[in-house]
Parts: structure tokens; sequence; C-alpha cells
């Protein structure tokens, strides 16, 4: 529970959630998000991760989370938008931001937020085949919230990132929301879009145009701390328009009575400005209450000292702009009686840096807040709008405010009692400028700059308003260093509020943004509309001035040649950037812009010079990179950068991926702060300059693609961590060039064998070397890596052997060895080793390697038997053993497995009963698939359904205790042509009608067991078995939901025979429907339909079943039994323990002289898929 104490009081927050995560579970559960709720909770933080609502369950549970929350930390990863939970829980939570009922911030964890925003990269290509599944409807909100939530202010964590200091400062930010939003709580009837229209006299206690400032007060009253005897000088910050003024003079009338003497100087900035305050005029504000006869210029130091001392004092300093002012007006505070309190409010806390002893920030409002201050003034004293054609419109506008009160009292007043029309017209002009009234405040602190600050304000407010920040701190360094330096430019811009820096990224708040652009759209110093920069480029007028040109070459509509001349005059150009907004178009097509006669380049300011398919073989003989930063050249058509070598001491970034006639690259050898280099595809490069080593700093270096790359020289960088060479097609021998690498992938290349130095990789973390088809052995010093996470040696045909001591890698955690052609595999994982004596030795081995998590065994022809104790294993969440085609039996399984496929494991026969020890476990989905396993025996498949049957079973009655529906989602198949007789519905055909007697949903349904059997003809194809059930009750309502039983893999797949797909769905789509309506009996649903197809692939349902399972106090009923018996006797736990135990007994004791113990056999068990 947050608590903000003081020494007299305490004010706590709410005991419901706090803090929604929403994530991609499959990727981020176990490590990102395991790490942040516990640093959540660490700062007493109630945080709510999904671990129980989990894919197949209704989501009006989990939205109900979502509405009980203050804050949605939106988490957006890679593998995001492959899944349709993640995408419902955003819609939701922008419902809710929309609602102004939860702040949202937007978390990118190590993926672009370009990607995000604009819906490109993988994280686009996931959402748009995605979409293909849903309807319009459904894929519209989507993208709306993927377009809105995205935009808000939030955290990038990039692949370099600490993730220990991002996390840290995550929190900080959630802890500063919450102590901001501690306030009344409005119920859920008085909330503005509760239908109701509300009026300000609904809350008498607080003033309705000053919403949510009871809180922030109490909060700034807490610094007051009477308990203390000393004077205190507290200063109050925060952006223009933020309400300092508001908040410092609400707490001086409420406690000016607690003072013998108070004054309040309002806008020391303007008092100064115009001449109207010194210390005189300031002392006798004070004493004006006292009888002091004579003029304060006439008393001496000591009388006026001594007067001064003999009362305590209650002073606010509002809107001071510079430390000048305070050291004139307060001196060293010696004339203060003890015990006085002063406040001093301002927008700039460089201001009162070492001035004060306790700092208050005033934040934002929140969404609710910010929604009703709006509406107050926008309607008319009504706290929301009282046409719903004016919410969407309203809710446009508090975003774009941001929560800034000044702003949304000015746009509130403006668009009072206007039309529609009127309003769309303004949102269109604020994207443009700033609100003139807004404009003038924002202009007071802009003024208050000097050129330096104004010209970097503008810069990112133009080109970089959101990035990195040192990335943007390294591009709009001063180039006077003994002026200013740029750390100090960035930092004190954020201690103006002009710009925020959070998460180790530099963001802009919008009415700044737009501010910004008005001004540095202004004199042509700044250009980025397309046919401004046409122009500029044209006509060269004003040349001398320009600063920073972006020009979207996909805006040109035919090629624009250009004088030689162009650039000759801009000799203040820094920022020259020419790209594409749609590059996967306008990289194939060729280059819009070309010089005939060729180009002159005499610059020598530039530092970020991004130019998309450059037209020539190299730079200009005349360009100057002594101050380039970042130089981007993809897709261009050099040979080499320039002629010979420049110095080029600030280069930290170089991209010249795709120029496929770059062959030389000694033009970067005095680039020793470079920092990434990015070479994919430059096919025409073969070999890399030995003096690279002087690039001391060099930490990324991407060779992929580099077809014509045969060695890598002798060398030694120091600083190397992730080193690229994939399908560098003509390498074929790999030297270790840095101790220090983190990441190394060789996958595709030509080397036939690794350096026996390998061991010096202590650090090294991802080995790929996937389809090396030359490498034919491995040193064994790779068993000396201790930090190997992921071995990748998929598809490396002549790879025969592998001598690697793999229980000595305590920290693997991937090992893929499918399409190798392995014949000893190492002694830990000989999996048909019997003997004796052999195991005490291996199962140390298998504990060795227990952190293991994918195991790809995939197109290994040697394996006949798993190792008996693979069960050990307790980490490995996915086993691949697709077409190892002389495998005959599947021992006990690991707990945890989520994944195990044995497609086209020809020879496969039997499999353990039971299949793997049921325990309990949280939110886990899991696939068993067995497709082409056609000689698998029918106990087998017995013991496949039965296995599923009772992890459902157990899991029914563990969600029964808990007091919430079940949420198992279990998926198999296995070859046959007919519904396991247990199946209490069968049906021929694709679709099976019911009709339901009374009261069959009394005794709470828990999940739907659905079968469907497929005859498929011989094609190969990717395909997904679909149920889509509908249930109608007596009202003729009906309730309608989508399983899928099966398929939906990567790769396409050729099923040879008839199928039986089986999957465990929830059945909370019915029963919370049920439950939660007032005429219940009428609600329970008589009839169903329930239909099955084939997606994306040629086959047909020719049979179809369906059972139900029900939980009740004191055992689980599962219509149908795996025996083949329909009698619908229910199965108790009991019986079900009992008949588990038994079949438990042979293996017990079978490992009970090796002193194993096993924990929790009978645990209940549940699986998640998120």
């Amino acid at each position: 529970m947050l608590t903000v104490a003081s020494s007299s009081s305490s004010v706590q927050s709410p005991p419901q959630n706090q803090v929604f995560l929403n994530f991609r579970g499959k990727q981020l559960r176990y490590g990102f998000v395991s790490h942040l709720e516990k640093a959540l909770r660490r700062d007493g933080i109630n945080v709510f991760v999904d671990k129980n609502e989990t894919k197949g369950k209704d989501l009006s549970s989990l939205f109900s989370r979502i509405e009980e929350s203050r804050i949605a930390l939106a988490i957006f990863s890679s593998m995001y938008t492959e899944s349709k939970w993640c995408l419902n829980e955003l819609e939701k939570i922008k419902e809710c931001v929309d609602l102004g009922k939860l702040v949202v911030i937007p978390i990118f964890y190590k993926v672009d937020t370009d990607d995000v925003k604009n819906l490109n990269g993988v994280f686009g290509d996931k959402f748009w085949e995605l979409a293909k599944t849903c309807n319009g409807e459904k894929f519209e909100k989507w993208r709306q919230a993927l377009q809105n939530i995205p935009q808000k202010l939030g955290f990038t964590l990039g692949e370099t990132s600490d993730e220990g200091d991002y996390i840290n400062q995550i929190v900080g930010e959630v802890v500063k929301v919450l102590s901001s939003d501690l306030e009344r709580q409005i119920p859920i009837d008085n909330h503005p879009c509760s239908g109701a229209e509300k009026t300000p006299e609904a809350a008498p206690d607080l003033p309705p145009p000053l919403f949510g400032i009871e809180n922030r007060l109490t909060q700034l009253e807490m610094k007051l701390d009477f308990e203390c005897e000393n004077t205190i000088t507290i200063g109050v910050v925060g952006m223009p328009g933020i309400g300092k003024t508001t908040l410092t003079k609400m707490l001086y009338e409420k406690w000016r009575g607690e003072f013998l003497r108070c004054v309040f100087l309002h806008d020391v900035r303007k008092l100064w400005k115009d001449c109207k305050m010194n210390r005189d005029i300031f002392m006798r504000e004070l004493l004006k209450d006292d009888d002091v006869k004579q003029e304060v210029s006439d008393l001496s130091p000591e009388s006026l000292k001594a007067l001064l001392l003999s009362k305590k004092s209650l002073v606010v300093l509002d809107n001071v702009s510079d430390k000048s002012q305070i050291e004139t007006l307060l001196g060293e505070c010696d004339w203060i009686k003890r015990g006085s309190r002063i406040f001093i409010t301002t927008s700039d806390k460089s201001v009162i840096e070492g001035v004060v002893d306790d700092t208050y920030e005033v934040l934002r409002l929140s969404g609710r807040d910010s929604f009703q201050y709006f509406s107050y003034f926008a309607f008319s004293g009504k706290l929301c709008p009282p046409e719903d054609n004016f919410l969407n419109l309203s809710r446009l506008f508090v975003d774009y405010a941001k929560g800034n009160p000044l702003a949304l009292k000015i746009l509130g007043v403006e668009l009072s009692e206007k039309d529609e029309t009127h309003w769309e017209e303004t949102l269109r002009d604020l994207a443009q400028s700033p609100n003139k009234t807004i404009q003038s405040v924002l202009q007071i602190s802009y003024n208050g700059l000097g050129q330096f600050h104004k010209d970097v304000f503008l810069d990112v407010a133009c080109f970089f308003r959101s990035g990195d920040e040192n990335y943007v701190r390294c591009l709009v360094e001063s180039c006077d260093t003994d002026l200013v330096d740029a750390a100090s430019e960035i930092k004190d811009l954020a201690s103006k509020f002009l710009i925020n820096i959070s998460g180790g990224r530099v963001e802009m708040h919008d009415l700044l943004y737009t501010f910004g652009k008005e001004l540095g759209s202004q004199g042509s110093r700044r250009l980025w509309n397309h046919k401004g920069v046409v122009g500029a480029l044209k006509k060269r007028k004003g040349a001398g001035s320009v600063r920073g040109i972006f020009l979207d070459m996909s805006e040109l509509k035919e090629k624009l040649p250009l004088d030689r001349c162009t650039f000759t005059e801009m000799r203040n150009l820094r920022y020259l950037k020419f790209y594409s907004s749609r590059c996967h178009r306008e990289c194939e097509a060729d280059c819009k812009l070309n010089f005939p006669e060729g180009l002159d380049f005499p610059l020598d300011e530039v530092r970020y010079l991004f130019w998309l398919k450059f037209p020539l073989k190299k730079l200009p003989k005349d360009f100057n990179p002594k101050n380039l930063t970042d130089l981007n050249m993809s897709f261009s058509e050099i040979e080499e950068l320039w002629e010979g070598v420049k110095d080029t001491p600030k280069l930290k970034w170089v991209d010249l991926s795709h120029s496929s006639k770059l062959c030389n690259l000694t033009g970067l050898l005095n680039a020793e702060s470079l920092q990434r280099l990015n070479l994919e595809g430059c096919t025409s490069l073969e070999e890399l300059p030995r003096e690279m080593e002087r690039m001391k700093c060099l930490v990324f270096l991407n060779m992929r693609g580099c077809t014509s790359l045969r060695v890598l020289p002798h060398m030694n960088l120091i600083s190397m961590k992730t080193l690229i060479l994939t399908n560098c097609s003509s390498l074929q021998t790999f030297r270790v060039v840095s101790d220090n690498l983190e990441t190394l992938h060789l996958d595709g290349s030509a080397i036939g064998q690794l350096p026996t130095n390998m061991w010096k990789l202590q650090r090294l973390i991802v080995l790929n070397l996937k389809d090396c088809k030359m490498l034919a052995e491995l040193p064994e010093c790779l068993g000396k890596l201790k930090a190997l996470q992921e071995l990748v040696l998929s598809g490396c045909s002549k790879l025969k052997t592998f001598p690697i001591r793999i229980e000595n890698m305590k920290s693997l955690q991937i090992l893929l060895l499918d399409g190798t052609s392995i014949t000893d595999m190492p002694k830990i994982l000989q999996l048909n080793s019997s003997k004796v004596e052999d195991w005490p030795e291996l199962r140390r081995g298998m504990n060795g390697i227990s952190s293991l998590q994918r195991l790809c065994l995939s197109g290994n022809d040697i394996i006949t038997n798993l190792r008996i104790d693979i069960s050990l294993l307790c980490h490995l969440k996915l086993l691949d053993l697709k077409f190892c085609k002389n495998l005959t039996s599947i021992p006990l399984l690991p707990p945890n497995l989520e994944i195990l496929d044995a497609h086209g494991c020809g020879k496969l026969k039997t499999v353990a009963t039971p299949m793997a020890i049921l325990k309990h476990m949280e939110k886990v989905h899991s696939k068993f698939i067995f497709t082409n396993c056609n000689s698998l025996e029918q106990a087998a498949k017995n013991s496949i359904t039965t296995y599923a049957q009772k992890k459902s079973q157990l899991d029914a009655l563990r969600c029964y205790k808990e007091g919430h529906a079940s949420e198992a989602l279990f998926i198999t198949s296995f070859p046959g042509s007919e519904v396991p007789s247990w199946f209490d519905h069968r049906m021929i055909g694709s679709t099976l009608k019911l009709k339901f007697p009374p009261h069959w949903c009394d005794n709470r349904l828990s999940t739907i067991v659905l079968c469907a059997v497929v005859a498929f003809q011989n094609e190969i194809n990717s395909f997904s078995i679909e149920c889509t059930c509908e249930f109608k009750n007596e009202l003729g309502t009906c309730t309608r939901f989508s399983s899928i039983l099966g398929g939906g893999w990567i790769e396409p797949r050729k099923i040879d025979s008839d199928h039986v797909f089986i999957g465990y769905t929830s059945s909370s789509h019915i029963t919370n429907h049920v439950e939660g309506s007032p005429e219940h009996q009428k609600c329970v649903p008589t009839e169903a339909s329930i239909k099955f197809k084939v997606i994306d692939g040629a086959g047909e349902i020719v049979n179809c079943g369906l059972s139900l399972v029900y939980e009740e106090p004191n055992h689980v009923v599962i219509k149908g039994d795996c025996s083949g018996t329909s009698s619908g006797r229910g199965l108790s736990v009991v019986e079900s323990t009992m008949s588990f135990a038994t079949r438990f007994l042979s293996v017990i004791l079978r490992y009970l002289w090796l002193g194993v113990v096993f924990f929790s056999v009978f645990g209940f068990a549940r699986f998640y898929f998120h």
C-alpha cells in the first residue's frame, strides 16, 4: 500500500489494484515483467499481473481489473501484436483512458517506437497477420488503440539499456502519478460519463474549476512540517500553466493565519522586469502590518533585522525566473525567524538549486480531472458533454492538453457554445500551431532562454521530439565547447520543463511541440515541408541561415535534378535528412534526387547526415566530417565514403547497409568514437581493414548478408558485444575479434570449424551457428562457456559429433540440434542409456542443465528413446522431436512442459502413463502434438487423452475452491478417425446441434471439451481447426465464442491421414453471462450450435464431439469417461487421486533407491496462454 506520510497525518491510497500490467506473457512474463512486478510491490504499490485470467476465458473479469486500476503500463514488445488477448486489453485500456478513469504509460521493450506507432517492422507484420482473423470492427478498435496509446509519454528500453535502472525509473514515474492522484474518489454514479448529467454542485467541498487540487494541496501541506522548528524553504516547480501559482495561493490563504507576518509576491519575474520590486519594497510588504513609523530604507540593518526576527513569516515568491531575484530578496535568510516557511514557485528547477530545502513538482492532472476540468469550461459548468457527438472530440482536446490546466481552461472557454464543425477545425489548427493565448504563456519561458538553448529547443521540437537522450544530446551539442556543452543544454531545457527526460529518452509535451514547430518554421532555418525544401534547394535563397533540412522523398512525384552548388552556401547546415516514409517501396525505386553535374558539399557543421539512396560513388572531397555524429547512407551507390582518411572525432553511428557497391572502408579508420557500424547487405565488401582495431568504442557490428566477405582480420575490438555475420556465405574462417562478445551470429556462413580459443568468450550469451553447412566439428572448449544461454546448431548437416560437456554450461536455456548428423551425442543426452552404473553421473549432469528451457532434437534419426529422467528438466518448456523417425517411446515428461511437438515420428508407439507429473502451475497453455505418428498405439492415445482430462479435472476443482472459473487450455492431436467414445455428444459432419435439459448449468459448468476429426487431402499447407460455439437461451439471446483446436503452425505441414484434434477451453463465456443476469433462469442456454471448420487448409471435418466438465464442492464431474461409457457417472477426486497414485507407484519405487524425492505429485495444475 502506497502511503504518503507527514508528522501529523497520512494519506493512504485506495485498496484496489493501482497498476495494471498489459504485456505479452509468452515473451516477457518470467523476465522483465517479473522484475518490474517485484520492484513495484517493493515500493508498496498494488499491481495486477494477469496470473488468473487467460485466453479462452470471458474478458469481463479481466476488464474489471483494468477499470479498478489507476495506472496501466502497456508494454510493447516484438511479439505483442500476435496476441488478440493483448490487443483486447489495450482496447479496454484506451476506453478507460478516454473516459478519464485511467492513466496509461507506454513502455517500448526492445522495439522501435516508430514501428509501434506506425505498425511497421516485425511489430506491424504480426499485427496485419492477426488482423486477417478478426472482423472489421474489432480490427478498427485495435488499430485506434495502437495509434493512440503509443503516442503518450512513456519509456523505451533499448537492446543495450540497463534494465535495472530502467525499471527503477518506471517505478519512480508510477509513484509520481499515484502521489499526484491520491485524491477524492468520485463514485461511479457521479462520473461524467455515467449517463446522469452532473453539475459542479455535485462536489460541494471543491470549487468546480479546481479539480484535482485537493490532493496536491495535501501533499504540499506535508512540506510545511510544523513540528520542525527551523525555517524551511520549499520550491514548487512545474511546466508553464500547470497550476503552481493557484496551488501556492490556496496554501497561502489556508495557512496564513498560523503566521504573524505574511506576504505573497505575485509574478516576481514581471515585477522585476517592470522595476517594481527590490529588497526595500519586499521588506515594506513584510512589515506592512507592523507599526513601523520610519521608512524601511531609514532603518539600520540591525534594527530591521531585529524587527523581522520578532515574528514567524510565511513568504511566497511566485514565478521567480532568475536566482539573482532570490538572492536579492532573501539574502542569507538570517533575518527570518526560526519556524518561518518560504515557498518559491518557478518553471526552472535550476533557479532553486542550492537554495531550497525541499521541492514539490506539480504534476499533470489525471485523465479524469482533465476531462471534468475541460468540460466545465466547454459546456457551461457541466462535467461531461451533453451530446454524444462531442464526447470523442472532447477526449481529443483533453489528450492534446496532456493534463495542463491552463490549456484545458483556454481551450474549453474558446470552444464553449461552438458547433461541431468549429471544434473539428480548431483541432486541425492545433496540429499546426498552438492556441494564441497558450502560445503567449509558453513564449515567456522561451524568451527567457539564451540563443544556444533556443536553438536546441527548436531543433528538438522540429527534428528530434522523441529519441534516446544520449543520441539527441550528441546531435544537438554546441560546437563551441567554451560556451556551453550539450549535457547542460539538454539538462537546462529539462529543468525549465521545456522537454521531458524519462526512461533515458527525450520527449516533448504536445503544447510545446506545436509551439516549437510554429517558431521553428519561421525564417526558413528549419525546413521539413517538401514544398519549402524543394524551393530552398532550387532557389538557394537564404541558404546561409538554414540549420536543418528533412525531406520525405515519397512526397516527390517526379525526379528532382539539382545544381552542383545546391549546398555551397549552407555553411550552417547541421541536420540533413533525405528519407522515405514508405521505404519498402522507395528503396526499390531509383533515387529521386540527382546531380547531373556532380556535387559540391563544403560543409563542416553537419552532425546528422541521413541520405537514403545517395546517388554518387563517394561523398565530395570538400566535405569535412569533423562534427559528424550520425551517418546513414543505406541503399546508396557509394563505393567508398570519401577519398582517403578524414578525421571523424565525433562519429558514433554509421549505417551503410545495402550499399551493394561499397568495397572500401578506409575512410572510417580515424572513427575512434564509433559505437555502431551497420554494413548489412554490402555484397561487394571482401574484407575489413585491420586498422579497425583503433575503434575502441565499437560495440555493435552487423555484416549480415556480406556475401563477398572472406576473412576477418587479426584484431581486438575491446568493446565489441554484438557481432552479426549471418549469411556471409564466403566466410570460411572465423577469428575471435573481441573477448567481450555477448552475441555472435555465424548462421549461414561457410565456416568449417571454430577456433580453439573460443573459450575466451566468457561473456558470450548467444551463439548462433544455424545452417553452417560446412561445419564438421565443434571444439571441446565450448563447454567452458558458462554464461552461454543459447546454442543453435540447427541445420549443421555435416556436424556428426558433439564433444561438449554441456553439464558444465550452467546457464544454458536453449539447445537446438535439429537438422544435424550427430551420431555420438554427449553422455548427458544419450537418450537410450540404461546402464544402472551410469545413472548417478547422468543424474548429476541432468541437474547441471536444469536451466534448459528449449530442447530441439528434430530430424535426428539416431534417437530411439528419450532418457527416462528427462522429467528432471523442471524448467523445460519446449521439447521439439519432429521427424525423429526412429523414436519409439516417450517417458515421463517434465512438469512445466508447454509444447511437445512429435510431428512425423512415424515409429512412435508408446507414451508414459501418466504423461507428466500433474502439479500446481500458474497459467500454462499446453500443446501436445502427435500428428503423423501413425504407429501410435491405442493405449498411447488413451494415455494422452487421460492426461488431458485429469489435468482439466484438477484444474476445475482448484478453480472452484478459489472462486473463479477454469482457465485451462490444452490442445492435442493424433492420428484417428473416430471421436473418442467418452465424448457424450458426437456427430457425423462438422456441425453439432444440442438441446439442454433444465438446470443443466446449475452445477457450475467449468470446462468445455471439443473434438474434431479431420480428413486431409494430400497437400502441404498451414492450417488451423476453428470451432465456433453459439449458445441460445429462451429470451433469444445468443452467446458466441470461438476456439482453436489445433494447427496454426509457422511452417506448412503435410498430414498423411485422418486426425483427431481435442481442445479443452473455458466455459466462462456461458457462466459469466448467466450469473451476471438478473433473470438468471431465463438466461440459461437451452440449445447450442457447435460448428467446426478448417481454416487455410485442404481438409474436411468428418466427425465432431463435445463433452462438459462440471465442478462441485466435493468432486468434479465429466460427462462421459475415457473407458467408453457414457453414463455420466461423476468421477470423484478421491477415485481420481487413487487411480493416479496407483499408476505413479512403480515410477516412485524405481527412483527411490537413488534418493530422489518427488514433491507434490498430486498438486493442482493450471495452464496459461497469454
